[in-house]
């Protein structure tokens, strides 16, 4: 039996030491924690496979306060394990996601294009009896994978669409690749693709509105932006409707900043951010502060505003910084960054990434196409 063989057959042993060790109490808090964000605080069970992922996800990926995973604390907690077993047990923090067509089968192994990123995969499975043989090449199989050798693995839960539900397995795919864009960065042509079309669109937006921050009213908003992304485009009068939903009752101003970086990025009540760092005495009025602190905490606005402000009145930003936090030490050159990577760590761990995604032709295709499941 070749060593790929064994490890995927030792993987089931494996994984069951993995899930019975993260049931330590050490971890008991971090997984309510993380459950209640996944679910809310009540969970009900009306999708099993979800359920799986999330555990599968958590013993993998999740990362404690010192960056480490519960694979890593595993493997530190077993040093008999062969160095074989260690190197393996490691590679199951590289999870790669998606929704993979089967081009064709070589003995065990699942010949895969994954629709996500658009790469081929060989994948094994560890169960007895071999689940894939009632997969036909022209189906899909959607789940995650963790690498063993030069082929990669199931793991978790994984679903099945026959060649006829192609549709669903499409609307699946632009799903994922919408909720975790860097799923498609996998695929290093995505991204050099998106890094170029994201300073092509940055171009633009400054050619159409003469800066890279604009502020407008709410009602001035879809227009405004209509009318760049037809320039952008070419094709006048085809741009679609934009997005105003996350805005809230009594928004009077969005700030629409396109971060050569950072890319395109839309933020409520801008105006307001903006007259309390030009001058800090507005905070004393509930309405400035309350924007300021939703800046500062909110994980769903990025740091590129406060960024921006914080230069352009740095004789300021202490003052801002204090009145939003109520502690009067706080200094925005030593605290500010400090406090944006705490209130926003999962925009920084995917900040080196391009905001926009770049989908494959033809899942393209199927949005335009109006996909409904």
């Amino acid at each position: 039996m070749s060593s790929i063989d064994e490890l995927v057959q030792r993987s089931v042993a494996l994984k069951r030491e993995l899930l019975e060790y993260a049931r330590k109490p050490r971890f008991e808090r971090a997984f309510r924690q993380e459950m209640r964000a996944r679910f809310g605080r009540v969970v009900v069970i009306e999708d099993e496979g979800k359920l799986a992922n999330f555990f599968d996800w958590f013993v993998q990926q999740y990362r404690t306060h010192d960056g480490r995973t519960v694979v890593d604390l595993f493997v530190e907690a077993r040093p008999e394990l062969p160095d074989a077993e260690r190197e393996f047990l490691l590679g199951w923090r590289d999870v790669r996601e998606g929704i993979f067509e089967i081009i064709g089968r070589d003995g065990p192994v699942l010949r895969t294009v994954n629709l996500v990123d658009d790469l081929p995969y060989r994948i094994r499975a560890n169960v007895v009896g071999s689940i894939f043989d009632r997969m036909a090449a022209g189906s899909y199989i959607g789940g995650r994978i963790v690498p063993v050798h030069d082929d990669w693995l199931l793991s978790g839960f994984t679903a099945y669409y026959a060649a006829r539900d192609q549709a669903r397995a499409y609307s699946a795919a632009v799903r994922l690749a919408a909720e975790q864009p860097a799923l498609v960065f996998h695929n290093r042509q995505r991204l050099a693709h998106a890094w170029d079309l994201q300073r092509a669109q940055h171009a633009a937006f400054v050619e159409h509105f003469g800066s890279d921050e604009i502020t407008l009213g709410v009602n001035e908003l879809d227009k405004a932006m209509r009318g760049y992304w037809d320039a952008f485009s070419g094709r006048p009068g085809t741009a679609a409707p934009t997005d105003t939903d996350w805005l809230h009752d009594g928004v009077e101003t969005v700030g629409v900043i396109y971060d050569q970086q950072t890319g395109l990025g839309m933020y409520a009540e801008y105006a307001l951010a903006q007259q309390a760092f030009a001058d800090p005495d507005l905070l004393r009025h509930r309405r400035y502060k309350e924007v300021v602190k939703a800046y500062l905490h909110d994980d769903s606005v990025d740091p590129v505003p406060l960024r921006r402000l914080a230069a352009r009145h740095p004789d300021n930003a202490d003052r801002v910084l204090r009145a939003a936090t109520g502690k009067p030490a706080l200094t925005w050159q030593e605290h500010g960054e400090q406090l944006l990577r705490k209130h926003k760590a999962d925009w920084y761990a995917g900040s080196h990434l391009p905001r926009l995604t770049v989908l494959s032709d033809r899942l393209a295709a199927h949005i335009r196409a109006g996909y409904q499941e």
